[in-house]
């Protein structure tokens, strides 16, 4: 039996940041996890035993910065239990104005080595580089741990050359859950990039399954219809599933969608490659 063409509309890899997106309310979706930002670009806030946690910071943006200050009074959390922001990679909508988070509340901002380097000197990236330093290097197959929560990280280098991806647990009415963060969306323009993007994902994929990953964030909602889902719990009734935890069968089908894209992409690069040599001389 063939298999179907799938009536899914493809994952999509590109944010519109050329268009105005209104800002989604503040939204609690686990017992610990937040999210702030709009259908474009967003982060997460991660309660801990021993205050927040931020993951991603949004663009560097005064607009930007403000939602996230707004948005965290809307959840009812104090913006001075801020200890530290963890950046995926070194992309400006991804650290945005972290250091202005720092100066207000002394927290610590955390990113990978690789990553670091790249952003200060990433003269294509449309925000400008990156003119601060960070307190501590992200590694990988280490913990970050505050308080009574650990976020495992794992370098997933392909879309930047340092970029992070984080695993960690959470709870949704006291019931445990898995969540995968995969870091960096976008499939990379050069081939020799495409390659390590696709190791990541595999490499990944293979983390997460250990792992038992059954849930899944992006801070670019628009990939995995994020803010639709979150509207659906701001109205959530008592027995309805969160839509947030896929089960581990069906993270591993998001997951899958990521490595295909990428060797769709691989395969239509190396085409075009191949359209453009002359043609093959015929054998005497």
């Amino acid at each position: 039996m063939n298999t179907p063409a799938s009536w899914r509309t493809p994952l999509p890899h590109k944010p519109l940041f050329d268009q105005k997106v209104e800002p989604f309310p503040a939204t609690r979706f686990f017992d610990q996890l937040s999210f702030i930002g709009t259908p474009n670009v967003g982060c997460f806030v991660l309660e801990t035993s021993d205050g927040l946690i931020l993951l991603d910071c949004m663009e560097p943006l005064d607009e930007h910065r403000d939602l996230i200050v707004s948005g965290f009074k809307q959840l009812g959390l104090d913006l001075k239990d801020l200890k530290a922001i963890l950046i995926t990679h070194g992309h400006g909508d991804h650290y945005g104005k972290a250091d202005w988070f720092r100066e207000q509340t002394g927290c610590k901002i955390y990113m990978s080595e690789t990553d670091t380097a790249f952003a200060k000197q990433d003269t294509r990236n449309r925000t400008g580089v990156l003119k601060w330093d960070v307190d501590g290097y992200l590694e990988d197959h280490t913990w970050f741990t505050l308080g009574n929560t650990r976020i495992y990280c794992c370098q997933t280098p392909g879309h930047t050359p340092g970029g992070m991806s984080f695993i960690f647990p959470v709870t949704d009415e006291g019931r445990p859950h898995m969540v995968a963060m995969w870091g960096g969306t976008g499939i990379p323009y050069k081939m020799s990039d495409k390659v390590l993007y696709l190791e990541s994902t595999l490499k990944f994929a293979e983390k997460t399954g250990q792992m038992h990953c059954d849930a899944e964030i992006s801070t670019h909602p628009f990939v995995d219809k994020g803010t639709e889902r979150l509207q659906i719990l701001r109205t959530i009734s008592d027995g309805i599933p969160n839509p947030f935890v896929l089960g581990e069968e069906n993270y591993k089908y998001y997951e899958k969608a990521f490595t295909d894209n990428c060797l769709a992409a691989m395969k239509k690069q190396a085409k075009e490659a191949d359209d453009l040599l002359p043609p093959q001389p015929v054998r005497k």
